[in-house]
């Protein structure tokens, strides 16, 4: 199938076999609805009952006509045709009835667990996987699973008739049986290749349906750019093009399946045929089958060969739940690369002092970017990090806040590596405040309590004032029950920072992490910022990576660091009169924002 073009597969992609995944994917249902599942097989078992027992009474009808006898049981037995489709219907309603709330339940844990899967996780994987695609994973995929458990539904009920309609035919004739059976392997044999092409097919159309998603989560988010640089048409070129991969993926798919299924349903017509021919042949010559008994036979043979087509034909739909279900499971069983000591140490009151000890720390190991670095933060301190792009700040802090784990070496913080601490216990005695802060759709009183759950109306109020923020908040219509919008977007830049500095004091961290946090703050609202900052890191250690002058000025200490190696260090002052890194950084970077810049721009206006 060279026309089949597969995609490959995510970092945390799994290869599953069917055994496992439906084990696995029953231990949903065994785990909390044992009694509903039981209750939907036995609804399942009396409605292939009332299937098969509407041929034998229309035999006993017939036979009745046959001979001329149309007493009360003629009656009964017509009436018990009627009751037994009334009957049939009933025991499907109820099936599907408890099939839907027992689907319904096991969507409901497995988005659960997909979903507390990817809080598990580390900032490591995701940058190695799209946003989109881990969404189309926990909703899409999802889906697709509680579909195909309702098909599984079906496809037992199909089975279970299908053996009992099987027993029957050799207990009514076994000539005829075997006729039957002629036919049954051919059938068999194109199930297996539809069942094989189908989940080929099936996990790929799956990814594109990711790509797709990922696509649009992205070009979403990214609304912005793409606007500002008039790239609208390359955008929708871009979504164009992998939209083209979805349907290609689909039209296979289906394809596939239009071939398949008039073959298997002439070979149905085929071995009906033959049971009419041979049957009739009987009846008329031989004469020990009567007509009711080989329409029973046909009527037998249709119960028989109809599962067999739903069953075929469910197949496509059946291997895309099975796809989804390896997807979802895969998911679910990646495993975080940041993870907690086997016997971890209460984190008592943290002071603060911070150790890198010879840290070697790589995203790529054929490119390390920290190689056996070493500093050292006393308690209280106050220290800033600078250093041209790229040179390894954020990721010095990242390290910090354990958002990855370092290869060799350790972070001591007071005298314990991190790594040793209660992942949970340790991250709520750090405070980080980034450039791009991100906050959740909901009011901005619940965005500054995000960093005390437990906090008073009074105390957000308190850390919005702290740090200037309550000037523009109560500005606003309905000041801190304001919606912010997703990610913030009713909220300006600095409006957003200043809401991120109020949810980092609320937090009162004993470590506190400025990754720039000031870049997007205009000169007024740094002002005040200023002032906040002195009261943010008294008695706490803080480690600010900065483009703003005036924070990296008012910090006990500058670590300038160039290519992830410490270079210079010491403060403003002394740096400057070295006249070396620092003072070239400072050209570049910060002189423009001095108050002697400033004077001599307003001369030559």
């Amino acid at each position: 199938m060279g026309f089949i073009q597969e995609l490959p597969d995510d970092k945390y992609d799994r290869k599953y076999g069917d055994i496992y995944l439906f084990k696995r994917l029953f231990g949903y249902i065994a785990k909390h609805d044992v009694k509903t599942f039981l209750t939907v097989l036995m609804w399942m078992i009396l409605q292939t009952a009332a299937t098969i027992g509407v041929p034998f009474f229309i035999k006993f009808v017939i036979e009745g006509v046959q001979n001329g006898v149309f007493n009360v049981v003629f009656y009964v037995e017509t009436a018990a045709i009627i009751v037994l489709y009334a009957f049939f219907w009933l025991a499907q309603y109820r099936a599907l009835y408890n099939t839907s709330i027992l689907t319904g339940e096991m969507l409901r844990r497995v988005r659960k667990d997909s979903f507390e899967t990817l809080l598990r996780n580390d900032m490591k994987f995701y940058d190695e996987n799209k946003s989109g695609k881990l969404v189309s994973r926990v909703t899409s995929d999802s889906d697709t699973i509680s579909q195909m458990v309702q098909i599984t539904t079906s496809f037992l009920i199909n089975i279970l008739v299908m053996i009992a309609v099987l027993i029957i035919l050799f207990v009514t004739d076994v000539r005829l049986a075997l006729i039957t059976l002629a036919v049954v392997p051919v059938l068999f044999g194109l199930g297996i290749g539809i069942r094989l092409f189908s989940r080929r097919t099936s996990k790929n159309w799956r990814k594109t349906i990711a790509i797709v998603n990922a696509n649009v989560a992205e070009s979403i988010s990214g609304i912005e750019v793409t606007k500002s640089f008039n790239q609208e048409k390359e955008a929708f070129e871009r979504f164009k093009g992998i939209n083209m991969r979805n349907y290609r993926a689909a039209y296979v798919r289906a394809w596939g399946m239009s071939i398949f299924f008039p073959i298997i349903e002439t070979l149905f017509g085929v071995g009906t045929f033959l049971v009419l021919y041979y049957g009739g042949n009987i009846a008329f010559t031989v004469g020990d089958i009567s007509v009711a008994t080989l329409y029973f036979f046909v009527l037998m043979l249709n119960r028989f060969f109809m599962p067999l087509l739903e069953i075929t034909r469910f197949f496509n739909q059946f291997e895309a739940g099975l796809a989804a279900v390896e997807r979802i499971f895969s998911l679910m069983d990646s495993e975080p690369s940041v993870v907690e000591d086997l016997n971890p140490v209460l984190v008592p009151e943290l002071q603060g002092k911070i150790d890198f000890n010879d840290m070697t720390f790589y995203y790529n190991p054929s490119e390390p970017l920290y190689k056996d670095f070493t500093l050292s933060i006393p308690a209280g301190q106050t220290v800033a990090i600078v250093g041209r792009t790229g040179a390894g700040k954020s990721t010095l802090v990242s390290l910090l806040a354990r958002f990855y784990d370092v290869e060799k070496g350790a972070i001591i913080v007071d005298g314990t590596d991190i790594r040793k601490y209660v992942l949970q216990d340790y991250r709520d005695q750090i405070g980080v405040v980034l450039q791009d802060n991100i906050l959740f759709s909901g009011s901005i009183e619940e965005n500054i309590r995000y960093g005390q759950l437990k906090a008073t109306r009074e105390e957000v109020v308190k850390a919005a004032k702290a740090v200037y923020a309550w000037e523009f908040i109560q500005s606003l219509p309905k000041g801190l029950d304001t919606e912010v919008g997703e990610k913030g977007t009713k909220l300006s830049a600095g409006q957003k920072q200043l809401v991120a500095f109020a949810r980092a004091l609320l937090s009162d961290p004993k470590i506190l992490i400025l990754d720039e946090a000031t870049a997007a703050i205009d000169a007024y609202t740094e002002s005040l910022i200023q002032e906040a900052l002195k009261v943010l890191l008294k008695d706490r250690t803080a480690i600010i990576i900065a483009h703003r002058l005036t924070t990296v000025e008012n910090s006990d200490r500058i670590i300038v660091i160039d290519d992830a190696d410490i270079v210079e260090e010491g403060n403003h002052q002394q740096l400057m009169d070295k006249k070396g890194k620092y003072w070239k950084l400072y050209d570049m970077y910060f002189r423009h924002q001095s108050l002697e810049y400033v004077e001599q721009a307003a001369e030559l206006i």
